[in-house]
């Protein structure tokens, strides 16, 4: 699984999610440590010796109703100090029920050795008693009470069960997710209107459609979008501009020899003399039309061949072309300097990649001088196979080479030749080499000539 880019959606969304749980578990602890040491210091003045005493006293005077008005007295007056007054059954006598921290106690208190405090007499205030340990008192009646002490201990979240802490700590995580929140979904809904607004302007047919510049800077996986699709425009911009100027190219390919075609059909007409040399020329004209049209549909064809299923030897389709283009440069004494290597397996189609492979020697013999030689090596990678096509002609002028394998494209040099053709055979050859998912490449050599490079994937073995 390839890693994510550091600046990507995920880490967006990670990093804001984790930092406002971060912000809300801080200020969600600080607000409840204060609170909490609010409450401590609430203690501050309270002597759980002072209290027993007070309380041994009301339950000798004013027994059980005197105990439940002063533990009533004191809940309200301190909030972070709890008293509960308990029964033999250990049950509180204003009926609440025990926290499982006081049942504990008392469990622990029921099993001790009994250590019993005098009931006629209660402690001294300044006897050091602990907030926790149950404190015995006594009634007019005889009955005995077991008074219990549960202070606020900040080592426990008794906070967060308070509705007033809980609502606050509720408020303040919507106070800081909902902009978080707002900001994360601004950041992607944002470019993604750009990107709709962009969309429908290209499928308007405004070609030169392209997102804002500040969505194509981006880092993540939008601003990769965004380029995309600005890559997209560009290409579907540069098609239908080489469409529409293929269709002006053969207009104007065709519209040549059918002008030389009527004027030697006007005299022929004449039956003179110059009859033999008109037909002629008539011929030559109509064979130009059918090779045009011919290279026109074939590379139309190549356009929509369907993906190479066979099993082929590369050398060997190599080797058949260079026999057969061996004896159009024998007549141009023109050499071809090429040795057959070991098998190559891929997977293509034989037709079409021998016509590449043609079309592409064909354009190295057509301007090759007299008494050079053109040079092919299929050299086999690691994972593809390339082949080398290098001739010595007048090469290509370097600002021109991108343009080499555009359909009707000739260059300065290759126009003003005789018989340079249409500029077809390159076109050709690129639209087949693409369908069998490789690369075809010019670059110019030294001291003179032209070197075309076809790479193709070797067959898995």
């Amino acid at each position: 699984m390839p890693l994510l880019p550091v600046r990507s959606l995920f880490w967006r969304a990670f990093l804001t999610f984790w930092s406002a749980m971060a912000l809300i578990l801080v200020c969600g602890m600080l607000f409840t440590a204060a609170v909490a040491w609010y409450r401590v210091n609430s203690l501050d003045g309270l002597n759980p010796g002072s209290l027993a005493h007070d309380a041994a006293q009301i339950a000798r005077e004013d027994g059980a109703d005197g105990l439940e008005r002063w533990v009533a007295a004191m809940d309200a007056r301190y909030s972070a100090l709890n008293i509960y007054l308990v029964d033999a059954s250990d049950h509180d006598i204003l009926g609440r029920a025990l926290p499982a921290r006081l049942r504990d106690w008392l469990k622990d208190y029921r099993a001790a050795p009994p250590d019993p405090f005098p009931a006629a007499s209660a402690p001294s205030p300044s006897v050091r008693v602990s907030w926790w340990d149950p404190q015995l008192l006594t009634l007019p009646d005889g009955r005995e009470l077991l008074m219990l002490f549960l202070p606020f201990d900040s080592s426990h979240w008794e906070l967060l069960g308070l509705a007033p802490v809980a609502l606050v700590i509720v408020l303040f995580a919507l106070a800081v997710t909902a902009p978080l929140c707002w900001a994360l979904t601004r950041n992607v809904t944002a470019p993604l209107d750009a990107l709709r607004l962009a969309t429908q302007a290209l499928s308007a047919g405004q070609l030169d459609a392209r997102t804002p510049a500040r969505l194509t800077r981006r880092k993540d996986e939008l601003g990769l979008l965004a380029q995309d699709f600005d890559a997209m425009a560009s290409r579907l911009q540069a098609l239908v501009g080489t469409r529409e100027q293929l269709l002006r190219t053969i207009a104007h390919e065709l519209r040549s020899p059918l002008a030389r075609l009527q004027l030697a059909v006007e005299l022929a007409r004449r039956k003179d003399e110059r009859l033999d040399l008109q037909l002629d020329r008539i011929e030559r004209e109509g064979e130009r039309l059918d090779a045009l049209v011919g290279n026109t549909l074939a590379l139309a064809k190549m356009g929509a061949l369907p993906e190479p299923a066979d099993m082929l030897d590369l050398a060997e389709v190599v080797d058949a072309v260079v026999e057969d283009a061996r004896f159009e440069a024998g007549d141009r004494n023109v050499g071809i300097a090429w040795e057959r290597p070991a098998p190559l397996r891929i997977q293509g189609d034989l037709e079409s990649l021998a016509s590449a492979i043609e079309n592409v020697l064909r354009n190295a013999l057509r301007f090759a001088p007299t008494g050079s030689s053109i040079r092919l090596r299929l050299l086999a990678g690691l994972r593809d196979v390339q082949l080398e096509i290098e001739d010595r002609g007048p090469g290509v002028p370097e600002q021109e080479l991108g343009y080499l394998f555009e359909p009707f494209y000739r260059s300065a040099s290759g126009a003003a030749m005789a018989g340079s053709g249409a500029g077809l055979g390159l076109s050709i050859a690129r639209a087949a080499v693409a369908a069998h998912k490789g690369r075809i490449s010019a670059s110019n050599v030294l001291p003179q000539g032209l070197s075309v490079r076809i790479e193709l994937p070797l067959a898995a073995t």
